[in-house]
């Protein structure tokens, strides 16, 4: 309901709108819109203003990862349908273009964000702050690992901060007045006295006859109920790898397969250690070999490194770090670490890129190799494997050389790789035949080049070891079923229609029923009866339905507040308010409400720029597939 709206939006403060609008370069563009070199091809161009090819790449790939990270297995489903990604791209080259015109009107108001402003900015950032501050070290590793400069981050980071600017003098601009979330704060706590009357569907549906003739009468009149969809005759072949039995790999494989990959099944040596760390500077040896001397003298090197450790995260757990292997941590400290050989035992001052440390062991793993015998059963399972799949890619790549050199037919693949062509009957996209109901293979069906060539499928991948080659034999187009094949639907159908038709003309009766204070004398006769409602919120637990009719309704006055409406499956409603309770005083909302109303009309006043700046802008769409649908 809009109230439920109204507080989302006032938990929602107008700088989180913001935010939104701002990351929106980095969310759909990425990184690599900053770095990549754009190519000669032009997506679209907007007031002169080309957006590449690469650039919409770039924002395709992103929307695609970000797609498939929520909707799962789904996701691939519904690629296979071309509208859906045509959908996407479009979508996606949309937000593209508002934001270049965006940026172009920051641009002709010369709207710009200083140099103390983008440098707060960039401090500010999540990413690049430890122990809630900035950690220039950090900072440093996570530009280098994107890929991208200070100086571009920079440039990057005063775009966005300059489009702020002009987002934040455009949402910051709305507002409502206190009266007006007043009222609002309470319409949203007012009460209603209701009755009900249900009048059940079933009750009418026993009620109705028809003749012949009205069943023909509906079925004229419903031509849409009665359509049925475009249909084809298929014969395909399906290519499903057998499994291969791990029990039928060669034992000789096996063992050749443990010796290649010893590595894989040998545990190195691995030594737990702890660890107390002094950052590098001027009396940093002099503050270490203090340390060192307190050790020697008994103190716990454990509390020691709590204390005096500049490595806070392990320092909390007494210094310690987790297990490691030979040659995984910076040389000096690795080669210290692996020269201790008693639990206990304390190093020399040993100095890292990191700083300086000292090092105790606390624990060791000697290295080790899983027998053959603990490992047989996987490495057979994964031979099995590989060798179906080998098998499979064969077959998979001689399927798809016959269906293209006998393109009349799918009998020549069939014959060669001992296969059975399937016939289907007529079938359309919504009750395909088990074996081949997936998107990529109705795409195919239903694909009007396939059909007017009167020649086979490419292959079709369908994931798990398995493909398909399907052959259009027939093809029907969507039409109206003969009268004499949908009789009985049409019957079932203008009875429904019958029955709902007499329960709408009783709610009217009811409702005449009460206006004249007759109620009690009609609902007896039909043999129903009143449900009251009492003190009913925006909020009650009632049908969604009847709330919102019931505080869709004028107060009484004179004449009694009546309406009738029908509900989910069928039945009707008749309602009668009775009482209308309004709070006078305002609630502990008011503020809440009123933030919320300034932050849904700062929303709405962005889409109605983006409009504006649409209609006064020259944009040019050109057709342009992504260059890869694949990652």
């Amino acid at each position: 309901m809009y109230f439920d709206k109204l507080r989302a939006g006032a938990q929602s403060t107008v700088s989180k709108v913001i935010l939104v609008l701002i990351i929106l370069s980095f969310a759909l563009a990425g990184v690599g819109s900053y770095v990549t070199r754009p190519v000669a091809e032009v997506a679209a161009v907007v007031n002169g203003d080309d957006i590449s090819a690469q650039a919409l790449e770039n924002a395709y790939r992103n929307e695609r990862a970000r797609l498939e990270s929520q909707l799962g297995p789904q996701f691939s489903q519904l690629l296979g349908d071309p509208q859906y990604v045509a959908q996407i791209r479009r979508s996606v080259l949309e937000q593209l273009v508002e934001q270049r015109l965006i940026d172009q009107k920051v641009d002709e108001l010369a709207l710009y964000a200083s140099d103390e402003q983008v440098r707060n900015a960039i401090r500010a950032l999540p990413e690049f702050q430890q122990d809630g501050r900035f950690n220039n070290e950090r900072y440093q590793q996570l530009l280098a690992r994107s890929g991208l400069s200070a100086e571009q981050l920079r440039d990057n980071m005063r775009q966005d901060l300059s489009r702020q600017l002009l987002l934040n003098a455009l949402l910051g601009s709305g507002f409502t007045l206190e009266a007006e979330a007043g009222w609002l704060d309470r319409l949203n706590r007012q009460q209603r006295d209701a009755e009900l009357v249900r009048l059940p569907l079933a009750d009418f549906s026993t009620r109705v006859e028809l003749t012949d003739d009205e069943v023909t009468a509906y079925y004229e009149q419903q031509p849409q109920q009665f359509q049925r969809p475009e249909q084809v005759k298929v014969d395909y072949l399906l290519l499903d790898a057998s499994a291969v039995s791990a029990d039928d790999i060669d034992e000789q494989a096996i063992v050749d397969q443990y010796q290649a990959n010893l590595a894989a099944y040998s545990q190195p040596e691995q030594r737990k250690v702890a660890h107390i760390m002094v950052n590098k500077g001027d009396d940093a040896r002099q503050k270490i070999q203090a340390i060192a001397e307190r050790l020697k003298a008994g103190e716990s090197f454990a509390e020691l490194a709590q204390a005096e450790s500049d490595d806070v995260f392990s320092g909390g757990k007494g210094g310690e770090l987790e297990w490691m292997e030979q040659g995984t941590l910076d040389p000096a400290f690795d080669q210290a670490a692996f020269a201790l050989t008693e639990v206990g035992e304390v190093s020399d001052v040993v100095e890292s890129d990191f700083g300086l440390h000292l090092i105790t062991l606390l624990d060791k793993r000697d290295s080790k190799t899983r027998p053959l015998d603990e490992v047989r059963a996987a490495i057979a399972e994964r031979l099995a494997q590989e060798q179906a799949a080998n098998a499979f890619y064969e077959q998979e790549q001689r399927l798809a050389e016959l269906a293209f050199e006998f393109p009349d037919s799918l009998d020549m693949a069939a014959q060669e790789l001992g296969l059975t062509v399937t016939s289907t009957g007529y079938f359309s996209a919504q009750d395909a035949p088990a074996e081949i109901n997936d998107p990529r293979v109705l795409t195919q069906a239903f694909s009007g080049e396939l059909r007017s060539q009167g020649m086979n499928s490419e292959l079709i991948e369908l994931g798990n070891n398995k493909a398909a080659v399907i052959h259009v034999t027939d093809y029907r187009q969507a039409a109206v079923r003969d009268l004499a094949e949908v009789r009985e639907q049409a019957r079932e159908l203008a009875l429904a229609a019958k029955a709902r038709e007499l329960t709408a003309e009783a709610a009217a009766e009811l409702q005449q029923a009460w206006s004249a204070g007759e109620q009690q004398q009609w609902l007896a006769e039909h043999e129903l009866a009143i449900t009251e409602l009492k003190d009913v919120t925006r909020n009650s637990e009632q049908d969604p339905t009847v709330l919102e009719a019931l505080f869709a309704m004028p107060e009484p006055e004179q004449q009694p507040s009546l309406r009738a409406l029908e509900l989910a499956g069928g039945d009707q409603m008749v309602i009668k308010l009775n009482r209308v309770t309004t709070p006078e005083a305002p609630s502990e909302m008011l503020a809440q409400i009123r933030q919320g109303q300034s932050g849904l009309q700062g929303q709405r006043e962005y889409q109605s720029l983006i409009a504006a700046l649409k209609a006064a802008a020259s944009i040019e769409y050109r057709r342009l597939e992504v260059q890869s649908d694949h990652f």
